[in-house]
C-alpha cells in the first residue's frame, strides 16, 4: 500500500479556516463520508471547553454548513457531526480521493490554514493523479509518501494460542473443542487464551 500525507490549503472551507479562528484548539475529522450528496464529518475539537459553544455557533453560521449536531462533550473534547452543503465555488476534493481509489487511513487534521489528509491506495499512480488535479486549484504539498506493508504483528504467545486453537479444532465446524477445553489441555488460563 502507498501512503501519502497531503497538506492542502483549501480556501473558503470551514476545515481550512476553523483552526485560524480558534487557534488554541486542535481540530480533526475522525470520520468523513458522503451521505445523500453531502459531506458528513465527525469533528473532534480539543481544548478549552468554555469556547465549545463559540465553535458550534461559528460552524452553524457558515453558508457551507447545513447542520451541526453535538454528539459528545467533556472538559477537553467536543465531538460534533458537521454536514457540509455542496457549493460550486468550494469543491469537495474528497470526491476525487474516493473516485480514484484513495481512502483516508488517519483522521484529517486541521492545522494553520491547511487540511492534512493521510491517504492510502494500492497504486502510486492514483496519488500522482490526485496530486496533479488538486494542485490546479489549491496550494498543496506532499509531507511524505511511503510504501508500507499492512502487517499485523502477533506476539509469540498469540501465535502459540492460534496454533493450539487450530490443532484442537476450534476453527472447524462444528467445533471439536471449546476455549475452556483447549485452555485446560494446554495449561493456559482461559482469560489469557
Amino acid at each position: 500500500m502507498f501512503k501519502v500525507e497531503l497538506d492542502i490549503n483549501h480556501k473558503g472551507c470551514w476545515g481550512s479556516e476553523i483552526n485560524v479562528k480558534f487557534h488554541n484548539h486542535k481540530f480533526s475529522s475522525v470520520d468523513c463520508r458522503w451521505v445523500r450528496e453531502q459531506v458528513v464529518h465527525i469533528l473532534l475539537a480539543q481544548g478549552d471547553n468554555s469556547k465549545f459553544n463559540n465553535i458550534i455557533q461559528y460552524l452553524t453560521k457558515r453558508k457551507d454548513v447545513s447542520k451541526v449536531e453535538i454528539l459528545s462533550q467533556d472538559d477537553q473534547n467536543l465531538y460534533v457531526r458537521v454536514i457540509t452543503r455542496r457549493i460550486k465555488r468550494v469543491g469537495h476534493f474528497s470526491d476525487m480521493f474516493f473516485e480514484h481509489s484513495c481512502f483516508p487511513v488517519a483522521p484529517t487534521r486541521f492545522e494553520r490554514t491547511s487540511e492534512i489528509w493521510t491517504l492510502g491506495t494500492a497504486l502510486k499512480k492514483n496519488i500522482t493523479f490526485v496530486y496533479n488535479q488538486l494542485k490546479r486549484k489549491h496550494h498543496i504539498k506532499i509531507n511524505y509518501l511511503i510504501e508500507e506493508k499492512i502487517n499485523v504483528q502477533l506476539t509469540k504467545k498469540q501465535r502459540q494460542i492460534l496454533t493450539y486453537a487450530h490443532y484442537f479444532g476450534y476453527y472447524e465446524w462444528p467445533r471439536k473443542n471449546s476455549v475452556t477445553e483447549i485452555s485446560r489441555n494446554t495449561n493456559i488460563p482461559k482469560t489469557v487464551f
